[in-house]
């Protein structure tokens, strides 16, 4: 398998996320060709400037888009290592070369982008095009679900490995003075500087212990200027060292004379430099925070934090100095890492999600539906709303002639993906009373079914509301709904009162989503399905219908994959399908 790493960094001497992908691409080597891309290297050059500046980034992005997409075109799955907009171009890439796409979130990447705008649209796009999503803890997951509810059951836990023999715990300082640590390619807030450093003058207050704090990474520095006036203000200046970035190699010796790795993140994903302390015969204290925390505080709470305020840390540090056992217990904490972590396991676990879908070109193509969209069926006249009785006969006789079937959205998703390639879904949009005459008789002669769209609002009245509609017809009522119901139809959502969602403002836009939903829910047991009146929606309006149901229709905008469009369904007419079929006469689905 041809298999596209798509990240922003790689290598030894890079952050947590550069070590972790370096290992990840070690492990699929040993099975896959495995090829590295950068997302944000571009190969053409452009100036900036003009009325409008979002012109030149765009084109440099658009051109490498198609330029990768011919370079790595023979790639078999892509990877994206990261998030971001490094996670959306890699969704992007894998959709331009129609291939598998697999979102591996590393940390603060899922953990704090709630808070940024752009972040969290990067983020929502690729996990709706994401056949699996990799997080290193739970924290990570539930983060994931709350923003990105579609990725449920998407997700799976693949956290890093731990590398390295069992070093023995050695506190070097204890006896006169505890000298403690934090590290990162690139220091800042994310590591939660600014409370360690009154941490240490809360500590100083409480103990006559001398304590030491180094702090090992670039800092910006404006931020360095302000770290700096912060530990004058305190007094700290003897007792804080900025050594600024280190080399991995380098950084091991560092750790090496700390009594504690301290980690003090309000959030992360799985700590590398946790485990590379440990590996180094340090100790560590932490927030509760990723992985590590998630497997380790439970059967040792003396290494994390009861909480972020400065005095709590300060005390629980102190409390922690004082335990007995203390080199036997991270002993413990160690062999429950190793085995949790062990290099087999983890690379057992990424060989095995790759090799679940390993599937023929052709198979990964079937990936797709193919739908017929409808209003009404009755008489001899056709117009915008209307299919004539004997057009819609015909069409259904047709199909079953040819070996295919019809089926309501939720029967056809109930088949296997190999069933599906003979089945067409049948949708009529609107709900009119007449469907449970000839349509209802002609599909049910074949033992067919559809789904039907409905306006809960106008359950039981006419279509005095459509002005474009020159034929007056009622809408299904309860009675007529129950009896589709019982002959296998799905009934889902059309929204309340069949309103342009392009036109409506939030709190509008809400209750024709959630108040259908309920209805319909309460009406007939489940509704997972929406249909967009008039066909109108843009990606504000896909995210808003993402919240509340598993599939959504278009008219004739959107595609059939039923990975990326699942929320922007594309539908065919019956002319189409007509052609359709006759172009490919072995199954609907390779269409």
């Amino acid at each position: 398998m041809n298999i596209l790493i798509v990240t922003s960094e790689i290598g030894l001497d890079g952050g947590g996320m550069a070590l972790a992908c370096k290992r990840v691409v070690d492990i699929l080597r040993k099975e896959h060709n495995v090829i590295v891309l950068s997302s944000t290297e571009n190969p053409i050059y452009t100036v900036k400037g003009g009325m409008n500046p979002n012109t030149e980034n765009g084109i440099r992005k658009e051109y490498k888009l198609k330029h990768d997409s011919l370079v790595y075109k023979h790639a078999d799955v892509v990877i994206a290592f990261g998030g971001r907009f490094n996670g959306y171009y890699g969704a992007m890439l894998a959709e331009k070369l129609g291939k598998r796409f697999i979102l591996a979130l590393r940390g603060s990447d899922i953990n704090i982008v709630k808070w940024s705008i752009d972040d969290t649209w990067y983020l929502r796009e690729a996990t709706n095009r994401a056949s699996k999503i990799v997080c290193l803890s739970n924290e990570m997951i539930r983060n994931v679900i709350s923003l990105c509810p579609e990725s449920n059951g998407k997700t799976i836990i693949i956290p890093n490995e731990y590398e390295g023999n069992c070093v023995k715990i050695n506190f070097h300082n204890l006896s006169d003075k505890i000298v403690i640590g934090t590290a990162a390619s690139h220091l800042n807030e994310k590591k939660g500087i600014g409370n360690l450093i009154i941490m240490l003058k809360k500590f100083k207050d409480i103990s006559k212990t001398e304590i030491y704090l180094d702090l090992v990474g670039e800092i910006d520095n404006d931020l360095l200027e302000n770290y700096q006036n912060e530990v004058r203000t305190y007094n700290l200046e003897n007792n804080i060292r900025f050594l600024g970035y280190q080399p991995r190699e380098i950084l091991r010796d560092t750790m090496r004379n700390w009594d504690f790795y301290i980690q003090a993140s309000v959030c992360e994903g799985h700590p590398n430099a946790i485990s590379e302390s440990l590996q180094c015969g340090t100790g560590f204290i932490s927030s509760k925070t990723g992985f590590i925390a998630e497997t380790l505080q439970k059967q040792f709470p003396e290494f994390f934090f009861e909480d972020f305020t400065p005095d709590v840390m300060a005390n629980n540090l102190k409390a922690l100095c004082c335990m007995p056992n203390l080199v036997e217990r991270y002993q413990k904490a160690i062999g429950v890492l190793k085995n949790g972590c062990a290099k087999e396991k983890i690379a057992q676990k990424w060989l095995g999600m790759l090799s679940y879908s390993k599937t023929p070109k052709n198979d990964m193509e079937v990936e797709s539906i193919v739908c017929v969209g409808l209003h009404d069926v009755m008489g001899d006249i056709h117009d915008s709303i209307t299919t004539p009785t004997n057009v819609f006969r015909d069409f259904v006789g047709y199909i079953a002639e040819k070996g295919y079937g019809i089926c309501s959205m939720h029967e056809y998703l109930s088949k296997s993906k190999e069933e599906r390639k003979k089945w067409i879904v049948c949708t009529f949009d609107d709900g009119y009373k007449s469907l449970t005459h000839d349509a209802l008789e002609i599909l049910k002669k074949q033992g067919f079914t559809a789904t039907v769209f409905v306006c809960t609002g106008l359950i039981g009245k006419d279509n005095s509301w459509n002005n474009k509609d020159a034929t007056l017809r009622e809408h299904l009522d309860i009675k007529d709904i129950n009896l589709l119901v019982k002959e296998g139809w799905e009934v889902a959502s059309h929204g309340v009162f069949h309103k342009n969602l392009l036109k409506l403002n939030d709190v509008e836009i809400e209750y024709e989503l959630l108040e259908s939903k309920q209805s319909l829910n309460q009406l007939v047991g489940y509704c997972d399905t929406y249909a967009y009146p008039y066909g109108a929606y843009n990606k504000f309006i896909r995210r808003c219908v993402e919240k509340y149901y598993k599939y959504a229709f278009a008219v004739d905008k959107g595609g059939t994959s039923m990975v990326v469009d699942k929320h922007q369904l594309k539908r065919y007419s019956i002319t189409e399908i007509y052609k359709m079929l006759k172009k490919n006469e072995k199954n609907i689905g390779n269409i």
